[in-house]
């Protein structure tokens, strides 16, 4: 490869897994990611992506390729970071991911402008709505055990979830879902048998579904810390258990001198400690 400039747009795409996307991450345009992903197709003799449903995903020809790419990418990273950290006024981006529910929940109630929670940091929070790995983030936080290959992961906390319905609802009226397969989720699964019937609405994430509940009055799974804000919410059935979630956040082991990424792990793990929801766990590679 003579135009090391073309890994840029290797590694976009990527982490994106569209042209659009990976046109905005570089600030070009789609015909220009389009242009160098063929030049550097042509270059292996071999197509460097392949179309699925889900979007483009690396063939087997660069893999190795974005694996340097990415490392060479967060160790750049962490080091201009360091740099910065040294200078008065520098500012440190990063971008963190997370589902809407963990964001309200956990990490807005912690960014309090009034206590300077991330001193030298501007943060960008995203929603990160079923993709694997860190995508266009620096770091993310996610239920369940990230299982990537070259990352840091530590366990944050969890959170409870079981069905709930208003209290003066029909007990056997209709409930909210989320547009997955309840074989997907113990949460939706435990709902599913609960309800004893399909749901009547689908929406994407939790926030939604709360929101929806509240305008329709139907009954739906929650988390429970959000559930309490609402005092006419009471559980389906008191009796039984709740279903525990893990929540990890992970970031790429070429980061793991980056001071900004250090401030933001340890305001997520602050986040969930306030909210009661920790487990302490010590960093795993």
């Amino acid at each position: 490869m003579n135009n090391w400039d073309d890994l840029r747009f290797l590694v976009a795409l990527s982490k994106t897994g569209t042209m659009t996307a990976a046109a905005k991450l570089l600030g070009t345009n789609t015909a220009t990611v389009s242009r160098r992903i063929e030049r550097l197709s042509e270059t292996l003799g071999v197509p460097a992506f392949v179309k699925t449903a889900d979007g483009w995903r690396p063939s087997e020809a660069v893999r190795e390729l974005i694996d340097v790419a990415l490392n060479f990418d967060g160790q750049l990273k962490a080091t201009l970071n360091s740099q910065a950290s040294g200078l008065d006024g520098e500012i440190v981006p990063l971008t963190l991911g997370a589902s809407p529910i963990i964001s309200t929940l956990m990490l807005f109630p912690g960014l309090d402008p009034d206590t300077n929670p991330l001193p030298g940091v501007q943060l960008n929070i995203t929603d990160r709505l079923d993709r694997e790995g860190l995508g266009q983030n620096d770091l993310v936080v996610q239920f369940g055990r990230p299982d990537q290959g070259r990352i840091v992961a530590r366990k944050a906390g969890d959170l409870s979830f079981r069905p709930y319905r208003f209290r003066d609802a029909d007990p056997n009226g209709d409930w909210i879902s989320l547009n997955h397969a309840p074989s997907r989720s113990c949460i939706l699964r435990s709902a599913h048998d609960l309800f004893g019937k399909e749901p009547k609405i689908r929406v994407d994430h939790f926030m939604a579904l709360y929101t929806l509940m509240q305008a329709t009055g139907l009954a739906g799974p929650l988390p429970d810390l959000l559930a309490k804000r609402s005092p006419d919410l009471v559980p389906v059935c008191a009796s039984a258990a709740p279903v525990t979630l893990d929540c990890w956040l992970f970031y790429h082991e070429s980061r793991r001198s980056d001071p900004g990424m250090r401030r933001a792990v340890d305001w997520v793990i602050r986040c969930f400690e306030n909210s009661g929801a920790t487990t302490t766990q010590a960093e795993d590679a």
